[in-house]
């Protein structure tokens, strides 16, 4: 496994563009456009982070943090950089930087198993199941609680 140092921040406008085509490339009729994500950096529960591996782009988580909990909406990294730990450490990051909120939660098309097993390694654990969710496919709820005393 490669030894890099992993910056995450918050997204910033000029981030959209990578994050929509990354986005469009990994969830292809799925995909966010580039106004929805530049919405989300305007709303006072969302929170946009990127993930640079000597200064290049790497990848982007998106949550929301509501009441409490933390939903995961949407991840994603660059094929040639998850073998890195960045899907890991953008998580790591959400549950770093939630207002005191108790779990964190997720949908995944049950037809992706290896984001489930990802998920699975991260702590994360089956706590329901949506019929027809997707497109073509039924998700699976996930959730994981947060310790805040780490």
């Amino acid at each position: 496994m490669p030894n890099k140092k992993i910056l995450i921040r918050k997204a910033l406008y000029e981030d959209i563009e990578n994050i929509a085509a990354l986005d469009a490339y990994v969830f292809r009729e799925n995909a966010w456009s580039t106004e929805s994500f530049t919405r989300e950096l305007d709303l006072h529960f969302s929170r946009l982070f990127i993930a640079e591996i000597d200064n290049k782009f790497a990848g982007y988580a998106l949550a929301w943090y509501i009441a409490d909990e933390v939903q995961l909406m949407r991840i994603a990294v660059l094929p040639h950089f998850q073998r890195y730990k960045v899907g890991t450490q953008l998580i790591q990051h959400v549950i770093n930087h939630t207002d005191n909120q108790k779990k964190i939660v997720l949908e995944v098309a049950d037809t992706n198993t290896s984001a489930i097993r990802f998920y699975t390694s991260l702590g994360f654990h089956s706590v329901g199941f949506r019929k027809n969710y997707y497109r073509f496919d039924n998700a699976i709820l996930m959730e994981k609680n947060i310790n805040h005393e780490d």
